[in-house]
């Protein structure tokens, strides 16, 4: 979801997959939903909640498909509590590099199920995920806590994860004074409702200490603006927003504008669009390292539960890390600025605090240390399992910029 004209492992031949939009079952009853991998999280919310019910995780941007959000990983404030939406996930049915159609779950091909997550389409083609839904409420009631440092944000999420007591839980940092806790609660009714679209999201949180908005919408808060990522096109500019708006705000308007004019986005040294998870105990190591090299607001922060390890992450890297609260820092819209390379800036630090950089938009490792931080033993045993003639590619040399363009 993040425009990226000028990266080359978009110069692949295409597959495509737009037809895999349908919801194929809603089973209230045991709250599970089977749906096609191209369905957005905007069609399937919709659909759920006409039963009362969500998924486990929904990506914040409206155009963010499911399938997308499992190869891709996917993060939101209900992170704290349940993950990412693969650890929602049942089963997939995936088309190996062969032709065949291999279905997958814990219990049956479990291992292809656990490295399917956060593969980028390396391993295979998603088309159907069956997945858990949870009961939900027709509105969302969000107070803003404000926090005079990052320490003493990192302490109030970290009591609110040890108690498990509210429904929703991120946090913008406006700037080095300026930390700001979203605390979001279901409610069966709200004394008025929002809805961002002409008026800016992230801006409201720093004037405001309650808001309500109906469920769908405090879900893709974020999306007419892609968080602030409009900022530097004016768009932020509220007659231009009146007057074009429905033209041009929103993931999906982005996304097309993107792709016709790509001179609008292309840049020499492309902007910084990513998210890091770093171990909560290295938190304050990493926001500190943060402010005397990027010092670059608003900042994202998303804290996120991780059970059991990943598969696909390697081991070694790990080592020693006892908490399963990760904090996703997710930069968004940085513009690169003098000589460093801000990305490879971005691979070394989080390495060295055992923390994992997704592959969402440029990386820049090198082969060695990007094996370090991923599994390759285990990738590249499950690739030979699906993809023994590699048509979709290693993961590294698909994901890696300087060897996008590599066939």
């Amino acid at each position: 979801m993040v425009p990226q004209p000028d990266n080359p492992r978009y110069r692949d031949k295409k597959i495509h997959i737009e037809e895999l939009t349908e919801i194929i079952e809603i089973d209230k009853k045991n709250g599970i939903g089977i749906a096609e991998s191209g369905v957005t999280f905007s069609k399937l919310v919709t659909e759920t909640l006409k039963h009362n019910l969500i998924p486990m995780t929904v990506s914040e941007l409206k155009e963010i498909t499911i399938g997308g959000a499992v190869a891709g990983c996917s993060v939101e404030s209900m992170s704290y509590k349940y993950g990412g939406f693969h650890d929602s996930c049942l089963g997939y049915e995936i088309i190996s590099g062969t032709g065949e159609i291999i279905n997958c779950s814990k219990s049956e091909n479990a291992e292809l199920f656990e490295m399917v997550h956060g593969s980028f389409g390396t391993l295979g083609i998603l088309t159907q995920l069956t997945f858990k839904l949870i009961p939900a409420m027709p509105y969302v009631r969000t107070d803003y806590i404000r926090f005079p440092s990052f320490i003493e944000l990192m302490s109030a999420i970290r009591t609110h994860y040890e108690k498990q007591d509210v429904d929703f839980m991120d946090a913008i940092i406006h700037s080095p004074r300026e930390f700001v806790l979203c605390i979001g609660t279901f409610v069966d009714e709200a004394p008025y409702e929002n809805k961002y679209f002409h008026r800016i999201f992230y801006k409201s949180t720093r004037k405001r200490n309650v808001d309500f908005m109906r469920t769908y919408d405090y879900f893709f808060r974020y999306d007419a603006d892609c968080h602030w990522s409009l900022r530097s096109y004016g768009l932020e500019f509220k007659p231009l927003r009146l007057l074009l708006g429905r033209f041009l705000l929103g993931s999906s308007n982005i996304l097309k504008t993107s792709s016709r004019f790509p001179f609008l986005v292309k840049k020499k040294k492309p902007d910084v669009f990513v998210d890091v998870f770093i171990p909560l105990q290295n938190s304050n190591e990493f926001y500190e390292w943060y402010l005397e090299t990027f010092n670059y607001f608003p900042l994202w922060v998303v804290p996120y539960r991780i059970d059991r390890m990943y598969p696909w992450i390697n081991p070694g890297l790990v080592a020693g890390i006892e908490d399963q609260l990760f904090i996703d820092f997710a930069i968004y819209g940085f513009h690169q600025r003098g000589e460093i390379n801000y990305y490879r800036a971005l691979e070394d630090m989080v390495f060295n605090l055992k923390g994992v950089k997704t592959l969402i938009t440029h990386n820049y490792y090198d082969e060695e240390m990007f094996w370090s931080s991923f599994n390759r033993e285990r990738y590249d045993r499950v690739k030979q399992m699906i993809d023994p003639k590699n048509l979709f590619r290693n993961l590294y040399h698909k994901t890696n910029y300087r060897h996008g363009a590599v066939r």
